[in-house]
């Protein structure tokens, strides 16, 4: 028979999350992920999991925010119990947060086990959150940043917030935190410089992805050109992106933000700001769309959002 625990880590990294209800074992998995074997494996090990998932919290799924918008998050408690700080990641959008899922989930567990309680959100309209993409605004997205801190805080009683933002994710953080004093770190892994910028790289991806499907009619080509990255937006979203700008960033007091690069050809638009490079392909501006677990990056945010 398997270890119980190794079972669990290994079913974390194939984006498999499992817990205990009562005396039956839950499981969210992704389509596809979860084979005949592994679920073999999962009835094999059921009483072992039981025991251990009942007595420690690894991870909850839950639902927040308002009752017709409800917002989907994950919440790591810190190990041990006890934990003083809470670290929210605000995803990335679109192909990066597909693309970086398994290294935030991984991320969020290292924070754990180091105390510190986690919480990982889906903005509405994306991921396992309510609402469609097209009914829903930036402005949404910067307010669900600000209830997931708010619910952050009252589960695990922390009064120590650090923030994580990550490409786009970034510059929604900062948007939602601005002046307030309500969190006092914010990490920024790959910001992107602005939304316009943002917008034009989605449509350069766009360019690509249209290029390499040689099946298109001129008519479905058409269609696809005024798609961005894949993905249909609001004007009202693209007029949002448009008028987000560096003043996002400028707008935080200088000394909460740190920047993790994966390249030292990326500027970050407010000069002052400490910045640590790890250098790691990560490809943002491509129609990569293979998953990114870059190990030397989730070392330097991890000491970022731990240090004292």
């Amino acid at each position: 028979m398997d270890s119980a625990e190794n079972l669990i880590a290994e079913l974390e990294r194939l984006g498999i999350t499992v817990w205990a209800e009562a005396d039956r074992l839950r499981y969210k998995a992704p389509q596809g992920s979860l084979t005949p074997e592994l679920k073999q494996r999962l009835t094999d090990n059921k009483d072992r999991l039981l025991t251990l998932l009942s007595g420690h919290l690894v991870h909850e799924a839950f639902f927040f925010g308002p009752r017709n918008q409800r917002i989907f998050a994950n919440y790591h408690p810190a190990a041990g119990g006890g934990g003083a700080v809470l670290t929210v990641i605000c995803p990335p959008l679109f192909s990066d947060y597909m693309r970086t899922h398994l290294a935030l989930r991984e991320l969020a567990m290292a924070l754990a086990d180091r105390g510190q309680h986690v919480l990982r959100l889906d903005y509405r309209g994306t991921g396992d959150s309510f609402g469609d993409l097209s009914e829903v605004a930036i402005s949404d997205w910067v307010e669900d940043i600000t209830l997931a801190v708010r619910e952050g805080r009252e589960i695990s009683g922390s009064r120590v917030v650090r923030l994580l933002g990550v490409r786009a994710g970034a510059l929604l953080a900062c948007k939602s935190v601005g002046a307030s004093s309500d969190v006092q770190r914010l990490v920024l892994w790959d910001p992107v410089p602005d939304g316009a910028s943002y917008l034009q790289v989605l449509r350069g991806i766009q360019v690509a992805l249209c290029e390499r499907n040689l099946y298109l009619s001129r008519a479905e080509r058409s269609d696809a050109m005024h798609e961005y990255a894949g993905y249909t937006l609001s004007e009202r979203m693209v007029e949002e992106f448009r008028l987000l700008d560096g003043s996002a960033y400028s707008s935080v007091p200088k000394n909460t933000l740190h920047v993790v690069s994966t390249s030292s050809k990326t500027g970050f638009p407010v000069p002052g700001v400490p910045q640590d490079v790890a250098p790691f392909r990560c490809d943002w501006d491509t129609a990569a769309d293979e998953l990114i677990v870059p190990g030397p990056v989730l070392e330097r945010l991890i000491a970022c959002l731990t240090r004292s």
